[in-house]
């Protein structure tokens, strides 16, 4: 995706009901409605406008409903291992076949699919459209390692006819964009499938070729690893269709110049839609490929899961010795972050491996089909309609009082100008070990994208002992300096918080152009931490 500016001030926020300073509390303190960027500075990036941290006190979070628990099903070690000596293709890959590109301007071929993701033996729609109307096939791949080739083949659809799709519907009130296309294909999960991330790769008979993204559980087993992708944010980030005209996202909607412009954004977005562009997950879908494939390679034992599926409560953390975010993990809701919080407590580590997590609130809503947590709403410094007395706006963590700092122990404070070094701290840690790595050394490239760091005046996470394992310097677009910070937290039980602080993290530890044996080996040494459940 581009790079486009973000704007560096929020206004005040809304709330209904909210008719007097002081009722609400996330609205208390003699801060509230301040606006304005980190430090007096205006990053520029991918993105949106990232509000000033409130240096205030939070209040504690909400409870979380009880869970209702299952017996954790047995795990299976080797599935990983297995799954990934089977023959990999890059048949699946841009350009490949002689295929090409299709766009949101001349609408080729597109698709999007009914659920972020299917259980293993559940079923998948996907809505696709065909311009012109014409025969269409679909090919499904799931990521991973696979001796290089980056996935392996699974299924393809048999030979069927597409139609040109209706226009996206317009949602006047919040700005959102909604296709209704028709199914052109259910998928049926065998029982037999990998839990993983998988794409349906969409080709019409014209070699157009188009992308979606989704994720594959095993609701019948555990793992010591479970993986989480962010398709919260990737539909945060998407601007379908990027015709210069019509598309929307939480950020951005076009001008009459055909520029991107802020006020003509979204303040809800729908999953029932394709992703922009060429249809992979807008928001560096590069991170998340990058992990996945390192962490498969490596035979860890994992399983995955999408946002959404935090949000509902689909999964159980308990079955986990670790939550790990491989991805930008920026929009999250309120039971979402009940859900993790209430795993941290039960002494479920969790492992975050870029930067600029947990950063927006949100809240999901049904589509007009009365499907759950297919909208999601986040109005930022508009008057939120949905916000109540009990139901906070959908603005930053930090301006309903949570900031993300208190939880995950530093939060973003900028955007990275150009890949700078990542500097080492603490190198006798135990993260850091076998990697030859003293304190004040450099790993060239480390920080990039967005960055994390203490926030002062900003609480922690209560009951923990932190250690910052780099202390880096940066620069932001306009010039400021900022310090970037990778940080480990540890409960008085043993539980770990890891976050890296950085986008270049995780292409750290696969992308060839990033990928540095040092960050490898601590990733390594903190997955066999997390592994062993935090203690020694």
């Amino acid at each position: 995706m581009p790079l486009v500016n973000r704007r560096g001030a929020l206004g005040a926020l809304g709330a209904v009901g909210a008719t007097a300073a002081g009722l609400l509390w996330w609205r208390s303190g003699s801060d509230a409605g301040k606006s304005g960027a980190a430090g007096g500075a205006q990053p520029t990036g991918t993105g949106a406008p990232k509000a000033h941290p409130v240096p205030a006190a939070s209040a504690p979070p909400i409870d979380a409903a009880p869970v209702t628990r299952r017996p954790v099903p047995p795990a299976d070690a080797r599935r990983i291992g297995v799954e990934n000596a089977r023959p990999g293709t890059t048949a699946w890959k841009p350009g490949r076949n002689g295929t090409r590109l299709g766009n949101d301007v001349e609408h080729q071929i597109k698709g999007y699919t009914s659920a972020t993701s299917v259980g293993l033996g559940g079923k998948i729609d996907f809505h696709v459209a065909v311009n012109p109307g014409g025969a269409y096939s679909i090919g499904v791949y799931r990521l991973g390692d696979y001796g290089g080739a980056g996935a392996r083949h699974v299924v393809s659809s048999p030979r069927l006819t597409g139609v040109p799709g209706q226009p996206p519907k317009l949602d006047a009130d919040g700005g959102m964009l909604s296709c209704d296309w028709p199914v052109g294909w259910t998928l049926e999960v065998p029982g037999d499938w990998t839990s993983g991330a998988y794409l349906a790769v969409f080709d019409d008979e014209r070699g157009n070729r188009n992308y979606t993204a989704f994720v594959v559980r095993d609701d019948g087993r555990s793992s010591d690893f479970l993986v989480v992708l962010p398709f919260s944010t990737y539909q945060a980030y998407n601007q379908y269709p990027l015709d210069g005209r019509t598309g929307k996202s939480l950020y951005y909607g076009y001008g009459a110049d055909g520029k991107n412009a802020y006020q003509a954004r979204a303040r809800k977005v729908s999953f029932d839609r394709p992703f922009m562009g060429d249809g992979m997950p807008p928001t560096r879908f590069d991170l998340d490929q990058s992990a996945i494939t390192w962490m498969e390679r490596s035979g860890y034992d994992v399983t995955y899961a999408s946002t959404i599926d935090i949000e509902t409560r689909r999964v159980d953390p308990t079955w986990y010795r670790a939550l790990v975010f491989p991805g930008h993990d920026e929009y999250w809701s309120t039971p979402m972050r009940e859900v993790v919080e209430e795993a941290h407590r039960e002494g479920v580590n969790q492992a975050w491996l870029t930067a600029n997590n947990m950063y927006w609130h949100v809240r999901f809503d049904k589509n007009e089909r009365g499907v759950p947590d297919r909208v999601m709403h986040c109005w930022r410094e508009d008057r939120d309609p949905g916000a109540t007395l009990q139901s906070a706006p959908t603005d930053t963590w930090r301006r309903i009082r949570r900031p993300e700092q208190e939880f995950l122990g530093i939060q973003y404070n900028g955007i990275v100008a150009a890949p700078t070094p990542l500097r080492v701290t603490s190198a006798g840690h135990w993260l850091w070990a076998g990697t030859g790595v003293r304190d004040g050394d450099s790993i060239d490239k480390v920080v990039g994208g967005e960055a994390d760091g203490i926030e002062p005046g900003m609480g922690k996470p209560a009951g923990a002992r932190q250690v910052l394992l780099a202390e880096s310097p940066y620069v932001l677009r306009s010039g400021a300096r900022r310090t970037q910070n990778t940080s480990i937290c540890e409960s008085d039980n043993g539980v770990l918080m890891f976050c890296a602080g950085t986008f270049n993290w995780s292409l750290a530890l696969h992308h060839p152009k990033y990928r540095d044996e040092r960050i490898q080996r601590a990733t390594h040494n903190l997955f066999e931490r997390l592994r062993r459940g935090g203690r020694a």
